[in-house]
């Protein structure tokens, strides 16, 4: 069952019972309210024939004449009935009611129906009716009755039937009209959903190009935000992954085919064996080491399992074992290349050759992109206990497309200039976040990129 035919069903016996509990209520309340209205209307007009028979009786001094005194002029009107009773006449002055008066001895001296006049009433039917009285004493006993028939019902009646037509045909109303918004309400709730389903299929087809095309800003707009996201960070980890078997196949490709290749032709007897050459595949078998010693630093680091060795270790000491690396660089390419190191900078307790690798990485790639004749500057200071290290070359700067990646493994830059696996600064991003701290990379206001790592000093 879809979750659209499941909402209406729920909408729909949702309002089914908040519509009978509503016209169960309905009709008790009004049916309570009616019945004080005729209650209270009966006593009203049993003290009005209350009066009417007591003033009566005050003037006759018996009930001697009262129903040809009081109704006479009512005979006549209207014709017989088939037992020879007047149809209308006295009954029309009382419409679904029956005045009956009886005197002491529960004669019935006063009948609107002209039916019981002279016969005697029951003492079951005298209780039920309302004794008159006269100057404290009892006179007779005013009984008022509903009476039915095939051709008037009593008020009561006409309108408790009234009422349940009402509630009954509003409620179907309610009914309809909720259906009608319930189909509405569940089509705009489903109908997003089933696109969310659909995407969710087509990325189960790799197509990672697709996105949800769902402008909302409640709950579900922000589901497809978020899967839109989603979308996004799997494209680019798969572009990523695409480019991180590419570029592993073609470096471990590089030195494998020129072994590969030399060993050959050592079997086929067209080279011999000489030092340079011996030296050459040597640098070859390295080569192939160092990316396989990288790539398995990387992994390590991100499993959390990469090993350091920690000791408190003098930052200017480190920071200038880093920099002799690269001094005779430097001098060549006529590169003015300084350290500045804040006066007062404290000892870190950290992994010394995991920190000097992280900087011989950066500082590789800023003399990489750094032109003859400029400069690069590498600058340490505590702030608020942790130690901030900063290179800043004076290069191109980083492209902004480049950026976001500049950390992910195997990354190049856009620009296609200099060689390498595209590690370095990967390790360097690994080898910085297991000692606790961050590193980023900005491009300078005033030209050349800027890379700055942060550690806590009891790293």
């Amino acid at each position: 069952m879809r979750i659209r035919s499941k909402l209406l069903v729920a909408f729909i016996l949702v309002i089914a019972v908040a519509v009978t509990v509503m016209a169960m209520s309905s009709r008790m309340y009004i049916s309570s309210i009616f019945d004080r209205y005729v209650g209270g209307y009966r006593e009203v007009v049993t003290e009005q024939w209350e009066y009417v028979f007591s003033s009566y009786y005050l003037a006759q001094g018996s009930w001697d004449g009262v129903e040809n005194t009081l109704f006479g002029r009512y005979r006549g009107r209207g014709t017989l009935t088939e037992q020879g009773q007047p149809r209308g006449g006295i009954r029309s002055i009382l419409p679904g009611e029956r005045l009956l008066l009886a005197d002491l001895n529960g004669q019935v001296v006063l009948d609107s129906h002209l039916e019981k006049t002279g016969s005697n009433l029951s003492p079951g039917l005298l209780e039920s009716g309302t004794p008159l009285y006269l100057e404290d004493k009892q006179i007779g006993t005013i009984i008022l009755q509903p009476q039915t028939s095939r051709t008037l019902q009593t008020l009561e009646k006409q309108f408790s039937r009234s009422t349940v037509l009402a509630i009954f045909w509003g409620g179907l109303f309610a009914l309809l009209i909720g259906t009608i918004l319930s189909l509405i309400l569940t089509g705009q709730i489903a109908r997003p959903l089933a696109l969310l389903t659909s995407s969710a299929q087509k990325y189960a087809r790799r197509d990672f190009q697709h996105r949800v095309q769902i402008k909302r800003k409640d709950e579900v707009g922000k589901l497809a935000e978020a899967f839109n996201l989603m979308a996004e960070s799997i494209e680019t980890n798969e572009r990523l992954r695409n480019n991180l078997m590419a570029d592993v196949s073609h470096d471990l490709r590089t030195p494998l085919t020129i072994l590969r290749g030399n060993f050959e032709a050592l079997q086929a007897g067209k080279i011999q064996v000489t030092p340079e050459l011996l030296s050459s595949l040597y640098d070859e078998v390295i080569r192939l080491g160092r990316l396989v010693s990288d790539l398995e630093s990387i992994n390590l680091a991100e499993a959390g399992k990469l090993p350091l060795y920690k000791k408190q270790a003098d930052v200017s000491a480190l920071l200038s074992r880093a920099a002799a690396a690269f001094q005779y660089e430097a001098d060549e390419r006529n590169i003015k290349f300084s350290v500045e190191i804040s006066p007062g900078i404290s000892q870190c307790c950290l992994d010394e050759d995991r920190i000097v690798q992280v900087l011989i990485n950066i500082l590789a790639n800023a003399f990489k992109f750094t032109p003859d004749e400029g400069h690069i500057v590498l600058r340490a200071r505590m702030e608020s206990q942790n130690l901030i290290v900063e290179i800043k070359d004076s290069g191109s700067g980083i492209s902004a497309k480049d950026l976001p990646f500049i950390f992910d493994r195997f990354y190049k830059s856009s620009t296609g200039r200099g060689k390498g696996s595209g590690l370095g600064l990967s390790i360097a991003k690994s080898f910085i976040e297991v000692h606790g701290g961050t590193i980023r990379a900005a491009n300078s206001p005033d030209g050349g990129s800027i890379f700055t790592f942060v550690l806590p000093s009891d790293s």
